[in-house]
Order: structure tokens, then sequence, then C-alpha cells
């Protein structure tokens, strides 16, 4: 299963047609995006559809600002130990 891109907010896709963005092909531009400009609703939708591993792994190439890259690891680090 996907993440239906439709169920994120629509003000994260500014600058493309929403119903373009595809989540297999542009999953780490998403994670990106959520995490730089989304709501607490859309990382939650994110979050359930990728592990915390799967985060771990696509960390390093993730472009990110040092706070969301703080957050990142937090999550990361949070979901490990549950």
């Amino acid at each position: 299963m996907s993440l239906d891109v439709a169920r994120l907010s629509p003000t994260l896709f500014w600058d493309v047609a929403q119903e373009s963005v595809d989540w297999d092909r542009h999953r780490i531009w998403l994670v990106e995006r959520v995490l730089a400009r989304g709501k607490w609703e859309d990382w939650l939708l994110v979050s359930r559809e990728i592990s915390a591993s799967k985060l771990r792994e696509l960390e390093p190439r993730l472009r990110l600002q040092p706070r969301e890259r703080n957050f990142l690891l937090n999550w990361i680090d949070r979901e490990d130990a549950n």
C-alpha cells in the first residue's frame, strides 16, 4: 500500500500539481517537503507509511535544515525504542 498523496495538505504542493505527485516515485521529495513545510497531520500520514528503519536509511539522502534533521532523528530513535 502507498500513501494517498491527496490526503496531504494542499499547501505542500504550492509549486506542483498535487495529482502529479506519486508516493513511490517522489518519496524522498515528499518526506523533505512534509518535514520542512507540513502540518503535524501530514507527518503522521507519512510516518505511518514509512518505517523508522527506512527513514534511517533515507536520512543521509534528505536535504534538510538542522532543525528538521534533528526532529527526524529524534522521531526515529523514539520509534526504535518502542
